[in-house]
């Protein structure tokens, strides 16, 4: 009977053996790993990548309704000054007519 650990090869060969395996075998753990990894990697990478997309599509579409809803201030803004400056004209030309009315002159309005 051979003595354990000590093999056909002689003890140092079979330590180098056992030492061989175990190092292959931690080598294939880290291969395995580094895989693993690699593809964590990727999936984070599109995640991301998708995460940007979305937000630059968001501020896209808010940058666009901003400018929708400026434009429409701006026609209604436009629209008030208008009425505005009508009503101020309409004011100053009953005024304008009152004075003349009270020096007992008339302003003749003539309509195309």
């Amino acid at each position: 009977a051979v003595p354990r650990g000590w093999g056909v090869l002689g003890p140092s060969m079979t330590s180098n053996v056992e030492k061989f395996l175990a190092r292959e075998d931690e080598l294939r753990l880290a291969r395995k790993f580094c895989d693993d990894q690699a593809v964590l990697g990727a999936k984070a990478a599109f995640e991301e990548k998708g995460v940007r997309k979305f937000g630059r599509e968001r501020i896209k579409r808010e940058s666009k309704m901003a400018a929708e809803e400026v434009e429409c201030l701006n026609y209604e803004v436009t629209q008030r000054r208008r009425a505005c400056l009508k009503e101020f004209y309409e004011q100053q030309q009953a005024m304008y007519e009152e004075e003349l009315s009270a020096l007992g002159l008339t302003l003749v309005k003539e309509r195309l």
